[in-house]
């Protein structure tokens, strides 16, 4: 993401923020696909982490939806608002990461299967790519 649109970065993080939860809701499924012998204890994990983040996007769907209606006015208070929330998608992500790293080395069917570890790696990068993003928003926040 760019941070040259002024303003408009709030609405562009929340962006953001809404395509990688709808990804990382659906590396769930994905992981849960390739990996049929998934252990139980990965697979309700997986199922718990889809509908989390399901929510969340679903929320930030509604957020940019309820801005369109009001023409992306951004108040302080909303830019507070949007602030928290890709806060809280940031803890989402790097819990989510933790987990599959943790399921990478635990799990007899993940080392079992020879195209799960590149399928997890790929999805882990993509979401320390989303991590960094939301990194760099807070830390332009910061900065005002």
């Amino acid at each position: 993401m760019q941070f040259c649109y002024g303003e408009k970065n709030h609405i562009r993080i929340l962006e953001e923020a809404e395509f990688w939860k709808r990804q990382e809701s659906e590396h769930t499924v994905v992981i849960r696909e390739i990996v049929t012998d998934l252990e139980d204890e990965f697979v309700n994990i997986l199922k718990d982490y889809q509908r989390v983040l399901s929510a969340t996007e679903a929320s930030i769907l509604q957020y940019i939806e309820r801005l369109n209606r009001s023409c992306f006015t951004i108040t302080p208070e909303i830019a507070e608002n949007i602030t928290y929330m890709i806060e809280i998608t940031l803890k989402q992500s790097q819990t989510f990461i933790e987990f599959l790293n943790s399921m990478m080395k635990n799990s007899n069917a993940v080392k079992n299967n020879f195209a799960a570890p590149i399928v997890i790696s790929h999805i882990i990068r993509e979401s320390e790519y989303y991590v960094g993003i939301a990194k760099a928003y807070l830390n332009q926040v910061d900065c005002k």
